[in-house]
């Protein structure tokens, strides 16, 4: 596929349309220093890829478990490509219309309904063939059991050399050997289908950045934690994107050192938008079909999110870039260990009851909204031990179902209905009876 004919494309000449006037939206507000740097990452990144296809540089497919270091460590320049990309950019930035229609797509062409609408919306954009053609694919078999479907579906579609990366279902250090093994026979796979060799001088570059990157998250997740919240409750998600598409890159930096920046600024103004009442952990998916509805919470409910399951991001220390082995260990946890989703949906569920307790103690949450994506298979099936979890802590919980990423599921109203129902009906009276309300 040329430049030409990918932009000529109505899915993304939609995106790189509507991405300049949302950027320049988001600018009116100088002080918005961390949707800003995301918007301006966002648009760096699809420059870089338009320029990858201009230079006839090699693309990579991936799924949304895998980090981006190795692909950004490849000397001579390769276009780092997950395969939900573009559906995710419609819900969150273009036309939900095109998203809606990638799934209907995915489900004509015999994707179960019950399947995660992740996954459908890249199949779906698969199917109607919006991607450059990939050197080779690499899959993984994080987050989620329904990502195996979507990287079968990509090595059958892309027709070409296809590398799968097993992460094992334990959390330990023989699992985090055993990833790091897969990643050094991935290495001279990239190499040889891409043309591009990994220089390990240019690799620590970008274990380094990505180190950076990271630090920034633990800084700007511990401003969230200040009561009451000073910085928007929908931007935390965004770590899951900032792992899977800028991880090693200089974007990645700037991105995060904006929403640092943004909440440092803001709690240390006082600012208030909002009268926070209750803080909520968002314990499943993020309502990624419409972003205000972080707005409506925060401005008619005083409720707050200062983090969730996708904006987590586990604190089991930086990549130890000193020689090639600890650079490859070092990403091999990330994968295994720290990634969003992939940490807490792998194993059993002591790991997913334990962080969320982690995160409701840390973050001085008052609830837990578990907003149960219909195919989360994973996380339904641990409801009552996640259930009982919280009643012996005596934290309130709200479950109800819906699908991040398709609004025909749950509608806007229902979600409305169930989370104003338990703000005002259980947790704000119960924290009056307390005294504990501000």
């Amino acid at each position: 596929m040329t430049v030409d004919e990918m932009v000529g494309k109505p899915e993304w000449r939609s995106i790189l349309e509507s991405l300049p006037v949302i950027k320049r939206f988001f600018e009116g507000d100088p002080d918005s220093h961390g949707i800003n740097a995301l918007m301006r990452g966002m648009s760096i990144y699809l420059e870089k890829l338009v320029d990858n296809l201009e230079r006839e540089n090699p693309a990579v497919w991936y799924n949304l478990g895998f980090n981006s270091e190795l692909i950004y460590a490849l000397d001579g320049g390769a276009a780092a490509l997950p395969i939900e990309a573009l559906g995710v950019m419609h819900n969150l930035l273009g036309d939900i219309k095109i998203s809606m229609d990638f799934i209907d797509t995915a489900q004509a062409e015999g994707v179960p309904s019950d399947c995660c609408s992740a996954d459908k919306l890249a199949i779906g954009t698969l199917h109607r063939g919006l991607y450059p053609k990939p050197a080779c694919t690499v899959g993984i078999n994080t987050p989620c059991d329904s990502q195996v479907m979507a990287t079968q579906v990509m090595a059958e579609m892309s027709d070409a050399p296809f590398f799968v990366v097993d992460v094992p279902y334990y959390h330990n250090d023989e699992t985090v050997r055993q990833v790091a093994a897969q990643l050094e026979e991935l290495i001279p796979f990239l190499e040889e289908n891409t043309g591009r060799r990994i220089d390990f001088d240019r690799l620590r570059e970008v274990c380094e950045l990505s180190n950076k990157m990271t630090e920034n998250i633990w800084e700007w997740l511990e401003w969230r934690k200040n009561t009451p919240l000073a910085q928007s409750s929908k931007l935390v998600a965004f770590t899951l994107i900032l792992q899977i598409l800028f991880a090693g890159t200089q974007e990645g930096v700037d991105i995060t050192e904006g929403l640092k920046r943004e909440a440092l600024e803001r709690t240390e103004r006082g600012e208030r938008f909002f009268e926070e009442r209750v803080r909520a952990v968002w314990y499943q998916d993020p309502v990624w079909t419409d972003m205000q509805m972080y707005d409506w919470f925060e401005h008619e409910l005083g409720l707050t999110v200062p983090i969730d399951v996708f904006g987590y991001y586990a604190n089991e220390g930086l990549i130890d870039t000193s020689t090639r082995e600890t650079m490859i260990y070092g990403l091999a946890r990330k994968i295994a260990n720290c990634h969003p989703m992939a940490r807490q949906f792998r194993s059993n569920i002591d790991v997913y009851i334990r962080d969320f307790m982690h995160m409701l103690e840390s973050w001085n949450a008052d609830c837990c909204i578990f907003a149960g994506h219909i195919a989360c298979k994973h996380a339904w099936g641990g409801i009552g031990l996640f259930k009982e979890a919280c009643r012996r802590a005596d934290v309130p919980l709200l479950v109800f179902e819906f699908d991040m990423f398709d609004p025909r599921i749950t509608s806007y109203d229902d979600v409305y209905f169930e989370v104003d129902r338990f703000v005002n009906e259980i947790v704000y009276p119960r924290k009056l009876r307390a005294g504990k309300a501000g």
